[in-house]
């Protein structure tokens, strides 16, 4: 383990008896600027300092080779003042070096830096020699140098502190999918890896803020060196911001410096101002998951404009069967109106012909009796006539006689 001061050599771990006697006092570390911060003072240890900020409920761990300067406000602090929070006391976590503090924090959400360029929130993935692992919403993996970190923030507010490692979670989520694939590709394909990873996520259960298992994929190296060295020949982004920021491929060169070749252009750089370096364009992390969740939205969409003409074809299709069964039925029903109607047509005919063979046997039946009535009558005349003659031969032998 190597412990650097702000020059790159080596500093001993011995107490800094010139900050003891300012622990429990309220100071400002820094005279101005995005580091400068005002809280109490609750611990000193060989290279680093903790104060706690009330106001935003964070712990800041500030690297002592870094800091300028320390302000002690001696007629505040000479006057007895009481907090007003209820909680219980918040503890720095008293490592005996910036190392170990760093150590310690592993698997936490933490901000490297207090502001400017190279600030950036994440959850401290690793520690190494003389490196840390961060991971980052917009850059996803990226390595920041021991010796360039001014600070590190550790949130208290437990709430906040779950919010805030939550929008981590679903790059964490299933990232073992991408892990081998991209160990064998030895840096090289680290941000794809990381961003299929975070693609295929769909987050961790509630309460497990720090879960890192499996943890996300990246380069592991002893030192910067050796990270260099994995990630020759791979698409870098060195700095996270301001002129010294720059992207490119990353080749080896002699003399200690690195080349960085972006189109026409060839930088040689001295590793010594490298602060931090991620893999892929800045940026490309983010806009490789914003890229995967649209086409997760247009996927979704497709799909429910799929099932809702499948739902339409179906409804379709059974009102065309329901309007098939009601024709079909009306059909029927027609089909048997007709079949009634026609057998009524038929009774009615043949009524109609019962009704004429009644009238014909009756007009029969009087023809009968009429021929009877008149052979009667004919046999009534003839007797009639037969008794006259037979009356008037009797008158004419009565004449005779």
């Amino acid at each position: 383990m190597v412990v650097y001061d702000m020059h790159g050599a080596s500093m001993p771990l011995e107490s800094n008896g010139e900050w003891q006697s300012l622990i429990g006092k309220t100071v400002t570390v820094y005279r101005g600027g995005p580091e400068s911060k005002t809280g109490k003072l609750l611990d000193v240890q060989s290279d680093y300092l903790a104060l706690f900020n009330e106001n935003e409920s964070a712990m800041i761990y500030y690297a002592l080779h870094h800091v300028q300067s320390i302000s002690e406000n001696a007629k505040a602090n000479s006057v007895p003042s009481f907090s007003s929070s209820s909680s219980e006391p918040v503890l720095p976590i008293g490592a005996p070096n910036f190392h170990e503090l760093l150590s310690s924090l592993v698997n936490e959400r933490i901000q490297v830096n207090q502001g400017g360029p190279e600030s950036k929130q994440g959850t401290l993935l690793g520690v190494s020699d003389d490196h840390i692992i961060l991971f980052t919403k917009d850059d996803g993996i990226v390595f920041y140098h021991l010796r360039h970190i001014k600070s590190v923030r550790v949130q208290t507010n437990n709430e906040e502190n779950k919010a805030a490692a939550n929008e981590v979670q679903a790059a964490r989520h299933e990232v073992h999918a991408a892990e081998e694939a991209a160990a064998q590709a030895s840096g090289h394909n680290v941000m794809e890896a990381a961003g299929k990873a975070a693609h295929t996520s769909e987050g961790a259960p509630e309460g497990q803020e720090h879960d890192l298992s499996p943890p996300p994929v990246y380069v592991k190296a002893e030192n910067f060196a050796d990270l260099f060295a994995r990630l020759t020949h791979t698409w870098v982004a060195i700095n996270r911001g301001g002129p010294e920021a720059v992207e490119g491929i990353l080749v080896s060169g002699g003399s200690g410096y690195y080349t960085i070749v972006n189109r026409d252009e060839i930088i040689r750089m001295n590793p010594e101002h490298m602060k931090s370096i991620s893999c892929g364009p800045k940026g490309a992390f983010q806009a490789m998951n914003a890229t995967n969740a649209e086409e997760e939205k247009e996927t979704g969409q497709t799909k429910a404009a799929h099932g809702s003409n499948q739902a339409g074809h179906e409804a379709k299709k059974t009102e065309n069967a329901q309007k098939q069964e009601a024709g079909e039925a009306k059909a029927k029903q027609k089909e048997q109106g007709g079949k009634k109607k026609a057998e009524g047509k038929e009774k009615e005919k043949e009524k109609a012909r019962q009704g004429e063979r009644q009238v014909n046997d009756k007009v029969r039946e009087q023809g009968k009796d009429q021929k009877k009535t008149d052979g009667q009558g004919d046999k009534k005349k003839a007797e009639e006539k037969g008794k006259g003659e037979k009356a008037k031969k009797g008158d004419r032998s009565h004449r005779r006689g």
